[in-house]
Parts: C-alpha cells; structure tokens; sequence
C-alpha cells in the first residue's frame, strides 16, 4: 500500500461512520494502479455500507479493467446478493455479462435469459423497476423471441410500476405488429384457435385443429385480428386492475424523494410518508407485496430502528427465520450501535429457546457501545430467568466495581442489594451492599430507602436496631434538609408503629422537634431574603430526584401533640413510596 493510501486509511479505521473520509479512500483507491489497495479500501467500505449499489459497480470495474473478469463477477453477484433490489445494479451486471460472454457459445442466452429471470424476480415489483423490465424484453426481441416478450408482458401488465400505462401502449404495439402465430407459444396458439372458433357461427368446422395456417386468405386475415382483439381484450383487463392499484398508492410514491441509501437524515415529511405507506400496504397488500416494501424502505431509512423492528414484527407471523435475517442485518450491518433492534434481537431468541445466541447478543452488543445500564440489566435477567443467579450476581457486581461514578455505583448496588434478597434471599449479604454504598455515597436517599425497605421486609423486632441506624445515618448527613426532615418523621412513624420502647420513642419526637424548628428557621430567612435564592430551588430538584417530598406537616409544640407529628398528609404526597421510581437506569 502507497504512504497516501495508508494516510487516507487511517481516518477510516479510527471512525467508521465519517463518510466523507471513505469516499476519499475510495476514490484514490479507483486511480492508484494497485487491486489489492482497490480491494481492500472496497471490501472495508461495503461491508459498512452495503446499501450503496454505486459503489459496488465502481468495484466491479475496477477489477475488469485489470482484466479480472472473474472476480468482476464475482463482486457483481455479491452487491446483488446484499441489495437485491437495486434495479441499476441488475442492468449494470446484465450488461457485464453481454459484455463478457461469448455470443457465439449457446450457453451464453441460457446464462443471460436466467439472470434476468433472478432480476425481475428480485426486483421487479420495486415500483420504480420499469428499466429492468423494458431491458428484458428488448434483449427477447433482439433474440427474436416474441412468444417470450408476449409473456413477459403478461406478467408486467399486473405489476403496480411508475410507467404501466407505457407499457400497455407498448404491448398492443406488439401485438398488433406481429402475427398471433409467431408472439404465442404452441399451447397459447392452439388454446386461442379453439376458444374463437367455439365461439364463431359454425362452431369452427373449417378450422384446422393444429397449427396449419388457414387456407382461405379472408378467414385467415380475420382470424389473425380476431385473436389479436381477444389477446388485447384479456390484457385490458388486467391493466385495468392494475392501474387501479396504482392509482392507490401513487401519492406514497410521489412522497419518496430518496429511494437510496445515504447516510444524511431523511427529512420528517419522507420519514412520515414511509409509515404511511407501509401500514396502507399492511393492511392492503399481500405477503409479497409487503415484504417488498419493507425492503425498499430499509435501504432508504437504513439508519433508522423503527423500520427495521416493525419489518422483524410482521415477519413474525410468517417466519422465524425471516425475523433473524431482518435482526441479523440491522444489528451487524447498520445499526451496531442502536440497543433497541439488538435487545428485541435478544428477547426473540429466548423467546425461541436460543439462550446462548440471546447471550452472545447482548454481549457483543454491550462490546460495542460500552457501559449502558439498559444492556447490562438485560444480560442480568437472561441469567436470572434461566436459573444462573451467580451469572447474575456476578454481572452486577461487576457492574457495580466498574462504575465512573457516585451515581452509577449506587444504582447498581441497589440492584444488587434487591437480586440479594428477594432472589438469594441472603439479607445480611443485601444490607451489606446498600451499607456500603451508603459510606461511599452519603447524600442518595435512594440508598436509605432502599436499605429500609429491605430491612422492613424482615422481622421488624429483630431488625429495629439496623432500621433506626439507617434512619439516624439519613438525618444526620448532609442531604437537603427537606429530606432529612421527611426521614426524621418516619423514624417517628416507625417507632410510633412498630417500636417496642416508649422511651426511644419519645427521644425520636424530641429530635424531630429541633429539626422542624431549624426548618422552620430556614423558611423564615428565605422569605426574609437572607437565604441565596439558588438553595431552596435546589432542594426542590433534590427531593424531585430522589421521590422524597420537599416539605412536612409540621407539629404544633407540646408534648405528645400525635395530630401534628404522627398523622402524615398522604393526599399531598402521593409518590412517597412508590420504590418503583428508585429503578430508573442512571443516565450515561
């Protein structure tokens, strides 16, 4: 490889989504005089980018012009294979091949007539595929096989395309401007006689059987416009039904302004057009029909999860196997990156008894995007429903060593502390964890509640001393005092509720007296404009974050006041308790 090549190398390899430094490289690779610089850089590239068919053909000719014809070919049938719906792509191999091939070997028409064949049946129902069918039929006449060019216009008159109405006019051209007996096959031929002359005033009885020609001039002349009227007569039909169809779908087709992959955003009014297209064709169309949008519509929004997991979410009514080879080029091929598709990947295998590819999914996906609590958490319920609670201990603790922050530390441990004891139903293993965390991350009041909602899940007499440690640790750290506050007056609830000593009792309301009387004084000074502005609107945000209200019923002074500071305005705070809100992943 040239200095030059190995400059315009590097960029690609260090990001391979900057696009711009691919075309580079690939363009330097077209004018250096070096196939396996040329091989490399195209080999790099389209396995990245599959979509884009040009840029097969620009590969395909490079090896021709070296003289590779084999491996020209071969780079032909590997683009078709990945974008089988590429009409241009078809017509550039088909002229390849009409190019390459001896015209003097019979094999020659056999090899082209089935490539084309593979091509329209690939591609023909693409909306915008008219070239292909037209290229088809000029090579059948150029071959002068008209009964062929008959069938396929048969089959093209009932397929939805940008320019039906063109091939039509086209067809009755053909069939007015050649002879019944040369634009149908033998079967056709005889079928059509016996039809007309059953139908005629003498039952056909002057009508030769075969396929001899009429004697009497007349009679043949009529007979010849005769089929000609009833084989356009037929294809009208069919015509007619199929501009119906496309009548119905031409103004989704007029809203796609980019039928091709490229790497730039769609614009919302083309990403709109494309789901209301294909739920019209959802609910309308048939299996082949739909499929095939489906395709086009990957190529176009290739970037985009949501149409790759709706196509996997039809096809899942159909086939298994349709529904991996619609994850398996998403997650490998477009969306490396994108968790979504991939963890939809991962719970359609297990749902399908594949638990190891589920594994290997999440991963090779959580590899690729790195620390993502989503990814992580999904790994650890694989383990945990098919009975690896090691597997998921493991993973989360893991997690929990490996984490870049306070916040993220915490999190996991509180998933770990919860695996611990509802799963393992190890307490002491669990208030361990959350004891530790705590030391580490003294102001989360996620940790505190969690710790207690633990402890209260156990034996409340024999836990009473590890519940009010907890709540003594939550008072007295330096959390905003809003929620110091709400801890101290559960720790009276507590005690008030499920307490056995009076005494300790008493000493909690006490304490919870000073700390209303300190909030209280704070309240004053705000509103007397002594107090930064900025401190009560954080502690709003901190008792948002942490689901803890940012104020308490306070309590009237004078001993055993139980209307005050026992009773708790559940109506007010309706959330307090909702644990559910503790588990939301940590943003990353």
């Amino acid at each position: 490889m040239s200095a030059e090549f190995e400059k315009l190398w590097k960029p690609v390899q260090e990001n391979q989504e900057d696009f711009n430094s691919w075309t580079y490289l690939l363009q330097h690779a077209e004018q250096e005089n070096s196939v396996p610089a040329a091989r490399k850089a195209f080999d790099a590239f389209l396995a990245r980018y599959p979509y884009c068919y040009g840029y097969w053909k620009k590969y395909a000719d490079v090896e021709k012009k070296r003289g590779n014809i084999l491996e020209s070919d071969e780079v032909f049938r590997r683009g078709i294979q990945a974008i089988t719906l590429s009409v241009d792509l078809w017509m550039s191999y088909l002229n390849f091949l009409k190019e390459t091939l001896d015209p003097a070997d019979p094999e020659t028409s056999v090899t082209l007539r089935g490539t084309f064949e593979h091509g329209v049946m690939s591609a023909g129902l693409d909306f915008r595929s008219d070239k292909l069918w037209e290229m088809y039929i000029n090579w059948e006449t150029e071959q002068e096989n008209l009964s062929g060019v008959t069938t396929i216009y048969s089959r093209l008159l009932s397929v939805p395309t940008q320019y039906y109405n063109n091939h039509f006019q086209k067809f009755k051209e053909h069939i007015q401007g050649n002879l019944p007996r040369k634009i149908l096959t033998d079967e056709k031929f005889m079928e059509l006689r016996k039809e007309l002359a059953s139908a005629s005033e003498h039952g056909g009885s002057d009508i030769p059987s075969d396929l001899e020609e009429i004697a009497d001039p007349a009679k043949r002349t009529t007979e010849i416009e005769n089929m000609r009227h009833r084989i356009i007569e037929v294809h009208q039909e069919l015509f007619s039904l199929n501009e119906h169809e496309v009548t119905k779908r031409w103004s989704f087709e007029e809203g796609i302004k980019r039928p091709y992959f490229h790497v730039k955003p769609l614009e919302k009014a083309q990403l709109s057009n494309w789901r209301e297209y294909l739920d019209y064709e959802l609910e309308n169309g048939s299996h082949e029909r739909i499929v095939i949008l489906f395709e086009r519509c990957v190529i176009a929004c290739a970037l985009y999860e949501e149409f790759w997991i709706k196509y996997a979410n039809y096809m899942e009514k159909h086939s298994a196997d349709g529904v991996r080879h619609v994850y398996n080029r998403a997650c490998n091929i477009h969306l490396l990156k994108k968790p979504q598709a991939h963890v939809l990947w991962a719970a359609f295998e297990e749902q399908h008894d594949n638990v190891d590819e589920a594994r290997r999914i999440l991963q090779t996906l959580e590899e690729l995007v790195g620390d993502l609590a989503m990814i992580r958490l999904r790994r650890v319920n694989l383990e945990r429903r098919h009975g690896n609670l090691k597997e998921a201990e493991n993973l989360l603790t893991q997690a929990m060593k490996n984490a870049k922050s306070n916040g993220e530390h915490s999190f996991y441990a509180i998933k770990l502390a919860r695996h611990l004891f509802k799963v393992h139903k190890d307490l002491e293993k669990a208030r361990v964890v959350l004891s530790d965390a705590i030391a580490r991350d003294k102001d989360n009041a996620k940790l505190y509640l969690n710790i207690l909602e633990i402890e209260f899940n156990g034996d409340l007499k024999q836990n009473e001393v590890n519940i009010l440690s907890v709540f003594d640790r939550a008072i007295k750290s330096s959390m905003p005092l809003a929620t110091r506050v709400t801890f101290s007056q559960r720790k009276v609830e507590f005690l008030e509720d499920f307490g056995f000593n009076i005494n300790r009792l008493l000493v909690a309301y006490n304490e919870h007296q000073k700390i209303l009387k300190e909030q209280d004084t704070q309240k004053r000074k705000a509103e007397n404009g002594l107090e930064q502005p900025d401190t009560k609107r954080s502690h709003v945000e901190e008792s948002s974050a942490t689901g803890v209200p940012s104020a308490m019923p306070q309590a009237a002074p004078g001993s055993y006041n139980y209307a005050n500071w026992y009773q708790y305005n559940y109506q007010n705070y309706p959330n307090t308790w909702n644990y559910g809100q503790y588990y939301n992943a940590p943003s990353t």
